[in-house]
């Protein structure tokens, strides 16, 4: 049986008719075809059956859903978005907001929904808390991004012995936003908060999920707190999780409490401590991960001006302030998921194994460079080994980049089939309610059966349409986000014509070459003919001939100029 997943569809400029490229197997090259022709070739090809009373829907949001077969239960509805993008190559400072409403995000919320968010906001009463462990002594912060106002995480560590005991306290969303009230279908419809580079589309209104459900300092919050009591070697001892109350004590950007990390600052010796703590717990955690798949890859961050033109794209390293909050964030979403094993039904976050014809695309690129790949085996300690040879070296982001685009996308399931990336057996999503439609479902579900002890019902497998929903959700949202990049990449590369660069080729195809410049995560494409004549592309060596001679291969480091810039499609064109 085939599976949905090998549907890949991205749709062309024409609207009016649909049109659509279809890649129905690895091997076989992108094909132009309309939308009869499509649902033609997916019935016969197996992946919809022509009996399916819901063979296709067209939403007024522009997307397609094709439904799976039948027997595959667990492929998720495949989006085809099909509405046309109107970029304003005048006005930068629309972009976000035309992609966002191309993909149906939402930004503002009816006049109804922020009155009720208003009600909620002023109404809080934090003085009921009998059935509430009382966290207001320990000490606690939050680390986040400079500017960031909805907070979900908090921390504390203790040192008890030879022994840390960690706190990782959640905010209580649940507390506030009851099962089907008109807040929690809106947070359910968004799916999750869409971050486009100068515009956060909440999944809560502001005055929820930057004030009364916001771990804000000094301010009492209810919080659902994880605590672990773990030992040097990073075996859990102790796990329980509760519902608590909290008051941090302080809001700590990632650059600050990076300084302190390397005695830059020098603050109060309770703050010291803790953040001395949490390095340790970090550095353990990690050691003791070792299943799990490292990407160590440079996030890049784009600056914008005060019309939205970019101005800068930069590559900001991983600070060890952000890998605390990383492995306190994975401890919980693990420790979480093991609570919940028994309970047939609930929501794990899944994460399969590499695609496998991009994988021998990213052999073959590891074979260019001097390593040789094994076959993944299910602990993926090979891929492990590789990275750790890697370390260091002036191929290493390359060889990462190309092996997280080899990847298969995550997605929810109700059904346990571990995390590849991570290493986890069991891993859900706990810690950001505020912003994920399936952390507040999972909080509901630990309040409920794991702390209230109520006996649990999964009647008519519900959680599996929150699970299949907010899949396609995440993915929207991803598509969005990575399109106004796009966008970005190609106004910013317009003003820089003929300009030249240094990029690695990170795909090759019959039609081309594209290049990803080097430390910009900006990619581009080289035309055929713009390489040579009697340009032949092999497949199986990824490799590129000109009149029989070897030139190009998969990994290459190549000088190129920038030849053109779209900005209504964000194609980038460059030659050699």
């Amino acid at each position: 049986m085939k599976t949905i997943e090998e549907l890949i569809a991205k749709l062309s400029k024409n609207q009016m008719d649909y049109n659509v490229f279809i890649k129905f197997n690895a091997k076989t090259p992108l094909e132009k075809t309309s939308l009869t022709n499509l649902i033609r070739k997916a019935i016969s090809d197996g992946y919809i059956q022509k009996t399916d009373s819901n063979l296709l829907k067209v939403t007024k949001a522009g997307h397609l859903f094709i439904n799976p077969n039948s027997a595959n239960k667990e492929a998720v509805k495949t989006p085809v978005h099909a509405k046309k993008i109107n970029i304003n190559i005048d006005d930068a400072k629309l972009d976000s907001e035309i992609i966002a409403d191309a993909y149906n995000i939402k930004l503002n919320f009816s006049d109804d929904l922020l009155k009720l968010a208003e009600n909620i906001n002023n109404n809080a009463n934090f003085n009921d808390t009998t059935d509430r462990v009382d966290l207001r002594s320990l000490k606690t912060v939050t680390i986040d991004s400079e500017h960031s106002k909805d907070l979900d995480d908090a921390f504390s560590i203790e040192r008890v012995d030879d022994n840390y005991k960690v706190y990782v306290h959640i905010s209580d969303v649940s507390h506030f936003i009851e099962p089907n009230s008109p807040l929690d279908i809106e947070a359910k419809k968004r799916g999750n908060s869409t971050y486009l580079i100068d515009k956060v589309y909440n999944m809560f209104p502001e005055i929820l999920s930057n004030e009364i459900i916001s771990l804000n300092e000094k301010v009492d919050r209810f919080t659902l707190t994880l605590i672990c009591v773990i030992d040097k070697d990073g075996n859990i001892l102790q796990s329980d999780v509760v519902k608590s109350i909290i008051n941090s004590d302080k809001k700590l950007s990632y650059n600050y409490a990076e300084d302190i990390i390397n005695k830059k600052a020098n603050d109060e010796d309770w703050l010291m401590e803790l953040i001395n703590n949490a390095l340790e717990v970090k550095n353990i955690l990690h050691k003791k991960r070792s299943k799990g798949v490292d990407f160590e890859n440079d996030d890049i961050n784009i600056v914008l001006d005060d019309n939205g033109v970019p101005i800068e794209f930069y590559a900001e390293e991983k600070k060890e302030s952000m890998l605390i909050i990383e492995s306190l964030m994975l401890l919980a979403n693990s420790e979480i998921a093991k609570k919940l094993k028994d309970y047939e039904g609930v929501i794990y976050r899944y994460h399969g194994a590499p695609d496998n014809y991009r994988f021998n695309n990213f052999k073959i690129l590891a074979h260019n460079k001097g390593y040789e790949l094994k076959k993944l085996d299910e602990d993926n300690y090979d891929l492990i080994d590789f990275l750790e040879k890697i370390k260091g070296k002036s191929e290493e982001k390359l060889l990462t980049g190309v092996l997280m685009r080899s990847m298969t996308p995550s997605s929810y399931s109700v059904i346990n089939k571990s995390h590849f990336g991570l290493g986890f057996d069991y891993y859900t999503y706990f810690t950001s309610p505020i912003r994920r439609y399936v952390d507040l479902t999972i909080h509901r579900i630990v309040k409920d059966y794991i702390i209230d002890k109520k006996t649990y019902t999964n009647d008519d497998n519900k959680y599996k349409s929150v699970a299949d929903e907010c899949t396609l959700l995440d993915r929207t949202s991803k598509k969005a986000e990575r399109n106004l990049r796009q966008i970005k990449a190609a106004r910013y590369m317009k003003d820089r014509l003929g300009d030249e660069y240094y990029g690695f080729i990170s795909l090759l195809s019959r039609n081309g070459i594209t290049v990803e410049i080097e430390g910009l995560d900006i990619e581009g494409f080289i035309e055929a003919t713009y390489v040579g004549a009697n340009y032949r592309f092999y497949d199986d060596m990824q490799s590129i001939y000109i009149d029989k001679v070897k030139m190009y291969e998969l990994g290459d480091r190549v000088k190129i100029f920038v030849v053109k810039a779209n900005i209504e499609t964000g194609k980038i064109y460059f030659s050699l």
